[in-house]
């Protein structure tokens, strides 16, 4: 189940969205020392580099961050 959201990372138009898988939200946890990294959903949008960083708690993009590298 993806949601179409504006991703700050990505241009204007809105991307899908679906929930980030576990080793993101296990980096989600450790980074911002929380436990709901499990909730996140990332932005699926693809780009000649890759898929995008992006990740947010759903509806939340002010508390968003763009994942390190190693994740595209």
């Amino acid at each position: 189940m993806s949601d179409y959201i504006h991703c700050p990372n990505c241009d204007d138009r809105l991307h899908p969205f679906g929930k980030v898988n576990q080793a993101e939200a296990a980096h989600i946890n450790e980074e911002l020392e929380v436990r709901d990294g499990h909730g996140w959903w990332r932005c699926e949008n693809r780009t000649p580099e890759g898929r995008c960083l992006w990740v947010q708690p759903r509806w939340h993009q002010a508390k968003g961050f763009s994942l390190p590298e190693s994740f595209r």
